[in-house]
């Protein structure tokens, strides 16, 4: 029998395309456990695929495997840390600003304070595209579509930014180690 939060798993795999058992867990279940054993159901019953991570060795779910995985999955994994260290208000996947799509656009709050977010997931070996956020920010471009420019997240390694740049930049790690440091 499906449950609402059955259904809100199912949502979310729309959504957010993949999530480990750990982000599945931590966003729908009280414990990893009752998280395992539904999954488990909602696997058996063919409404989830599911994968085992090799790094990790933690089941991954979707409902149809996304074409950048790895993207996917630290797109998915951001919006779990994210959680645990702030009240998410919005989170939106693959916005279009203008000439510019994002990996998301996401309000939160921390420490009482509301603040806008734009996500980048640079993994790729051509390195992260911090041009199209300097033009978005000089040409207040951003102002057809948020009262303020957004911090702007990106997570990946070895992340080069420019030294003079007024936007506001965050950088993670694909561990994701550093959220709560980087808010």
């Amino acid at each position: 029998m499906m449950t609402t939060r059955d259904k809100q798993i199912l949502d979310f795999l729309d959504e957010y395309k993949i999530a480990s058992t750990s982000t599945i867990a931590t966003l729908f279940f009280p414990s990893r456990i009752a998280a395992y054993k539904r999954l488990q159901i909602l696997s058996k019953s063919h409404l989830v695929k599911r994968m085992r991570d090799s790094v990790n060795n933690e089941y991954l779910y979707f409902k149809k495997m996304p074409k950048q995985l790895k993207h996917s999955l630290l797109v998915t994994d951001f919006y779990r840390e994210l959680h645990k260290y702030t009240e998410v208000l919005n989170f939106k996947i693959e916005p279009l600003l203008g000439d510019i799509r994002p990996d998301a656009i996401f309000g939160y709050k921390h420490r009482g304070k509301t603040n806008i977010g734009l996500l980048e997931v640079e993994i790729s070996n051509k390195g992260f595209n911090y041009a199209k956020y300097e033009r978005f920010y000089n040409a207040e471009l951003y102002k057809q579509f948020l009262p303020i420019m957004p911090i702007v997240f990106v997570v990946g390694n070895n992340i080069k930014l420019p030294m003079d740049s007024r936007v506001n930049y965050r950088v993670l790690k694909t561990d994701l180690l550093n959220m709560k440091g980087v808010l």
